[in-house]
């Protein structure tokens, strides 16, 4: 099931949770990392608005990661998941347009109820990672032809071996 919305707004741990359910040592913060940056790269490649939002442990921080990628942490005093009931609440007629990733009942059933559309955590997880190998493939494709056709030309500077291979893997999707 492909997203065609124009704005998502997604429950940021519970989708994190689901992205890796069995996280290693990385601290919360670099899980939010690359997750921010896979989903900056969902919205680049499907023309949507974004919106993370974050149960917060202080006041209300919002941030933009790149237009329209959208992150909000919650103040203390309010949950992620109300945030969210509350801004679909306040959508009116817009709400139609709207997805909600998010695998929490409550949040499913208040937001469907207002007329949005909802997808679960792990299906958004599965077409994130799916993204991110179809993005490599190609990029590894793509630079081996790129590089083939500066061989044949033989008047550039070409990278070593050992050089396309450590940009490869800072840019391949198990790095975000």
């Amino acid at each position: 099931m492909k997203i065609a919305a124009k704005e998502i707004v997604i429950d940021g741990y519970n989708l994190i949770h689901k992205l890796y359910p069995s996280p290693t040592s990385d601290s919360l913060h670099l899980l939010r990392q690359k997750t921010e940056k896979k989903l900056f790269c969902f919205q680049q490649e499907n023309r949507c608005s974004i919106t993370v939002v974050y149960d917060g442990k202080g006041s209300f921080k919002e941030y933009a990661f790149g237009a329209p990628l959208h992150i909000v942490f919650t103040p203390a005093a309010k949950s992620a998941d109300l945030w969210i009931i509350d801004y679909v609440k306040s959508l009116n007629t817009r709400v139609k347009m709207v997805t909600i990733v998010s695998s929490d009942d409550e949040i499913r059933r208040y937001t469907t109820a207002f007329g949005a559309r909802c997808i679960t955590s792990e299906l958004f997880a599965g077409q994130l990672n799916e993204m991110g190998s179809t993005v490599s493939a190609k990029n590894t494709n793509k630079s081996s032809r790129h590089v083939a056709t500066k061989e044949k030309k033989g008047n550039e500077k070409l990278l070593s071996d050992q050089e396309v291979a450590r940009w490869m893997t800072l840019f391949t999707h198990e790095n975000y």
